[in-house]
């Protein structure tokens, strides 16, 4: 096995340049649960050493966060958007979110990874570097399909970024599970309102997880909600139909019944954020 640790962004590119493309590691939680890899027959960057993957800054309305930024870290950041705080604390056990990582979680590209639905309805871009230079993808581009993605051969995926919400905008992040306690979302979904005084929704962005190959937006329910006051969103939900979803049937549900996890979830995520419009909550 070859194992290299770099200390520097630049130095961690300069090996990804050169084939073989050795595989990239970070908190591992991942890469500990992969019962069919064999380490010993891969080479591997372990990039968590690098402190400019570290950063979680704001800045003339936009954050930033390094995708070696920890799962913890983000749950116990205050200014960042309530959605995106509450998925980040529902990242498996303790032990993982203090491990475990942004970039691992996106790049790992699952249905159901926690940290892509709230980022989606904030429609967050991904900073993707490599030796040759660095380019910006929205999420939703960057995200193919079960574990794929657009990072090439020689790319890192360096940050996320979003526009923070308004002061007039509400989030809010649900997830579904088969138990209570740490377990993997069936379906999530986050919501991104904007509301005007009266609060009716000016603006909305909904993202469902594990409800098809990659988690996704939808456009045919956003565009229903504008106008809508609290008590007509419920009804809303129920009469749009939700195509972009392609929920499968699995050991953990039938499809029949992700559809309908995927109403409640939205449901309960807008109720959420109208309920704290209603309290004068200040935690977009």
């Amino acid at each position: 096995m070859h194992y290299f640790r770099p200390l520097t962004l630049d130095e961690a590119l300069a090996r990804l340049a050169a084939p073989p493309r050795p595989r990239v590691v970070c908190g591992a939680t991942d890469v500990y649960a992969d019962a069919a890899l064999v380490p010993a027959r891969s080479a591997w960057v372990d990039i968590s050493g690098i402190d400019a993957l570290r950063g979680l800054a704001r800045d003339e309305g936009r954050a930033r966060i390094g995708a070696a930024v920890t799962w913890e870290a983000i749950a116990h950041t205050s200014w960042l958007p309530a959605a995106l705080r509450a998925a980040a604390a529902t990242v498996g056990s303790r032990q993982i979110r203090v491990q475990g990582t942004l970039g691992g979680n996106l790049c790992h590209a699952s249905p159901v990874a926690d940290g892509v639905p709230p980022l989606l309805a904030l429609d967050a871009e991904v900073e993707l570097a490599s030796a040759s230079g660095a380019r910006r993808l929205p999420l939703a581009d960057f995200l193919q399909g079960n574990r794929r993605t657009a990072l090439r051969a020689d790319e890192l995926l360096a940050a996320v970024s979003f526009a923070l919400p308004q002061a007039q905008d509400r989030t809010a992040f649900v997830k579904c599970t088969n138990r209570e306690g740490s377990a993997l979302a069936v379906v999530s979904a986050a919501v991104r309102l904007r509301l005007s005084h009266n609060h009716a929704v000016e603006i909305a962005a909904v993202a469902v997880g594990g409800a098809s190959a990659v988690a996704c937006r939808m456009p045919a329910l956003e565009a229903s909600l504008a106008g809508l006051g609290p008590d007509e969103l419920r009804a809303a939900v129920e009469a749009v139909p939700l195509d972009a979803l392609q929920p499968i049937d699995d050991c953990r549900a039938p499809a029949d019944h992700r559809r309908h996890l995927a109403r409640l979830a939205i449901t309960r995520a807008l109720e959420q954020c109208m309920e704290e419009a209603g309290h004068g909550a200040a935690t977009a």
